[in-house]
């Protein structure tokens, strides 16, 4: 799984490269800089898929499981029941781990409720967190100032 993490952001880096110089160059350099860009985002769509689905497995094997009729979330043997708007954000960044989403992308993607607002995902990011922390999950919901919010595996346990 850290594989396909460091893989991520060491494309992530070069696509940033790229577009931020992609402007510049000639229109016949132009050309092969997008062609390797389509190459580059399809390679990070494989590994994020293989990220998924090892993140998956990983809580498979160590008993994490959602119930998504009574917003509960159950790890060795403790639960915790959550609100509607809660248990989704949690059950979308199981989704996508280690990938980072802005507040707007939250909004749109969780929840489908644009008009809320940047200071309520905050709120439920921290209730999140607390949750997490609680449960003893092995886990963190962590922000990346320009890249946003993402529950990232702590391979310490």
């Amino acid at each position: 799984m850290s594989i396909y993490a460091d893989l991520l952001e060491f494309k992530r880096g070069i696509l940033q490269r790229i577009r931020h110089d992609v402007t510049r160059l000639q229109p016949v350099a132009r050309w092969a800089a997008e062609a390797d860009l389509r190459i580059i985002e399809s390679q990070m769509e494989g590994y994020q898929n293989r990220l998924e689905l090892w993140f998956q497995r990983l809580w498979d094997l160590h008993g994490l499981l959602l119930d998504p009729e009574g917003r509960i979330v159950r790890y060795q043997g403790r639960e915790a029941t959550l609100t509607a708007r809660e248990f989704q954000l949690l059950q979308f960044l199981l989704e996508h781990p280690h990938r980072y989403f802005t507040v707007t992308q939250i909004l749109v993607q969780a929840w489908s409720e644009p008009t809320l607002f940047p200071e309520e995902v905050r709120t439920y990011v921290q209730r999140i967190r607390k949750v997490v922390a609680e449960l003893d999950i092995p886990c963190d919901v962590v922000n990346r100032p320009g890249r946003g919010y993402a529950l990232e595996f702590r391979a310490d346990r």
